[in-house]
């Protein structure tokens, strides 16, 4: 069944990047319509579960970033605060220290040496005024074999790397996007928000109009425009944007796939989501060695009845189900949860973090496909892999808003014939 409606823009899929491009074609005064298969969301999706609300893994929004910048101009300005660094800690070899968020928590902490905090040290004075761009091409294992750090301090930079860019690949990780990231998060810090990221899907979804549980089978050009094949029937549009997710299932979509060549796998964690009758201590814990972080979202975020808590334990890079959660509790204990006694528990064994990583080996994020590169004027595409800006949720925000307004440009200056 074709619909009698023809829409300027259909965005397949109602993830962050495709709900930003929904949003995008609407501000600007076109008919746009989100198919997306499943509930809106995607990665950024909450559940609740007795009283307890839980995001997919860990979220941080990055107050200074070009996805808060999106938010704002479609008047969506999220609640939050941020996490308390002082009572962070780090872990390494089975003890805690304290976590070296600035130079006087980095004189008290145990976890280095006094040569390891004095090439730190050195090292957080030269970041916000360090060039990036003439890091993109090096992987972060060979810029920081190019630093010439001690044992103690490289594990703990790789530790702070890996939460700031949920990847543990650092032999593949570009080290001008991951230093891009560390900057960001120094300069203008992360917030927690109150609820979870519900407030971004609720918002985004209100801007545009948004088809759930359809999911949409393939795309068919016709004379001037596009017929979206779904599940309920098919939609005629002008142009297509493909959020699907990852560069796999967007090439699976597009009738002749472009050649982006290799990109990289999928990143991913083991996560495990906690609601707790009380808040534990320390309760946030940092694996210097080894690939592991303990969180609480709430507190300080607004997430769980009055005197409880929402922690959420990830392992950057899932392997086996069996394996990673008995590692994750194990983490857990010692950052002063006992799993047991959890009201709430949810196990991710497998948790997409992001479709890739950006590639030194491709130049990192400039070598990552652009919006417009599918080889079809009338479509184009979005997520946390596409587009030369940010990474996570900023690079979904960014390449989403970037990807509808090319696609309703495209949308005006074609006629759909009958």
């Amino acid at each position: 069944m074709t619909t009698g409606a023809v829409w300027d823009v259909v965005v397949v899929g109602g993830g962050l990047s495709g709900l930003a491009a929904g949003a995008e074609v609407s501000s600007a005064g076109g008919r746009a319509l989100v198919v997306e298969g499943h509930q809106p969301g995607g990665r950024a999706r909450v559940s609740e579960r007795d009283g307890f609300t839980f995001n997919r893994g860990a979220h941080a929004l990055y107050l200074g970033g070009p996805g808060i910048g999106v938010l704002r101009r479609h008047g969506i300005d999220p609640q939050g605060t941020p996490p308390p660094l002082r009572r962070y800690r780090m872990s390494s070899g089975g003890r805690l220290h304290q976590f070296t968020a600035g130079p006087a928590s980095l004189l008290r902490s145990s976890v280095l040496g006094a040569r390891g905090k004095a090439q730190v040290a050195r090292l957080l004075a030269s970041l916000p005024r360090m060039d990036t761009a003439t890091l993109a091409g090096t992987s972060v294992s060979a810029w920081l074999d190019r630093l010439g750090l001690g044992a103690d301090a490289e594990g703990l930079v790789r530790a702070v790397l890996r939460q700031a860019t949920y990847s543990a690949d650092h032999d593949g990780l570009d080290a001008g996007a991951a230093v891009t990231q560390l900057q960001l998060g120094m300069r203008s810090g992360v917030s927690y928000l109150h609820g979870g990221w519900a407030q971004l899907i609720n918002g985004l979804t209100a801007r545009t109009q948004v088809r759930a549980g359809c999911k949409v089978r393939s795309l068919e050009p016709v004379a001037g425009g596009i017929e979206v094949v779904t599940d309920a029937g098919i939609e005629r549009a002008r142009a297509v944007v493909v959020a699907a997710g990852t560069p796999d299932a967007a090439r699976h979509l597009l009738a002749d796939p472009p050649d982006w060549g290799d990109l990289g796998r999928a990143v991913s964690a083991a996560c495990l989501d906690l609601g707790l009758a009380r808040v534990p201590r320390p309760g946030w814990v940092l694996g210097v060695d080894t690939p592991l972080y303990s969180t609480l979202q709430s507190p300080p975020a607004h997430m769980a009845p009055d005197g409880g808590a929402v922690a959420a334990v990830i392992r950057y890079g899932a392997r086996s189900a069996e394996v990673d959660r008995h590692d994750l509790e194990a983490h857990a204990r010692l950052a002063g949860i006992d799993p047991a006694t959890a009201v709430v528990t949810r196990f991710l064994a497998r948790m997409v973090v992001a479709g890739t990583q950006p590639q030194a080996r491709l130049g990192g994020l400039a070598g990552r496909p652009a919006v417009t590169a599918t080889g079809q004027r009338a479509i184009t595409i979005c997520g946390d892999w596409v587009g030369a800006v940010g990474m996570l949720a900023d690079a979904s925000l960014a390449s989403g808003a970037a990807a509808g307004t090319a696609a309703l440009e495209a949308a005006r200056s074609t006629t759909i014939v009958a």
